[in-house]
């Protein structure tokens, strides 16, 4: 898939133009061509990562938190599957409506066109911007 058919599908995630319009400017796209994903590869990946994974990493507040552990999730994707379809998402976040502050969790761009997101911390998948009581605004991505 071309970087613009990605910034398209992505930039559809945000809503407003001004936000849209920010979008583009904190974002970074490194390459040309992104390679999607399947939805079994990723369940598959998920099972991986939680299982084998998450046990080992341990949270750590501004040392090893929310960015680290999007950072690794995109790396072990893109060593372990050879795809690049994967991406660090950045945005704020809200619990129950209340707005917590700034987060980073991930994304996939899946082979039917769709974009899901991933909490890295947790190995939950989920589309759109809820999850459980928990609401993801994107801003940007680093793909």
């Amino acid at each position: 898939m071309h970087v613009v058919e990605v910034m398209a599908l992505l930039q559809a995630k945000v809503k407003g133009w001004i936000n849209k319009l920010f979008f583009f400017l904190r974002s970074w796209f490194f390459d040309v061509e992104y390679t999607p994903l399947s939805y079994d590869e990723i369940k598959e990946f998920l099972k991986h990562w939680v299982n084998d994974i998450l046990p080992q990493l341990t949270y750590v507040e501004e040392k090893f938190d929310c960015d680290d552990f999007a950072g690794y999730f995109k790396y072990l994707v893109v060593k372990l599957l050879k795809k690049n379809g994967v991406f660090r998402a950045i945005g704020k976040v809200y619990y129950k409506g209340e707005f917590l502050g700034y987060h980073a969790w991930n994304g996939v761009i899946l082979e039917d066109g769709s974009v899901a997101y991933i909490e890295p911390q947790t190995g939950d998948l989920f589309y759109g911007d809820t999850l459980y009581d928990w609401k993801y605004e994107l801003q940007a991505v680093l793909m």
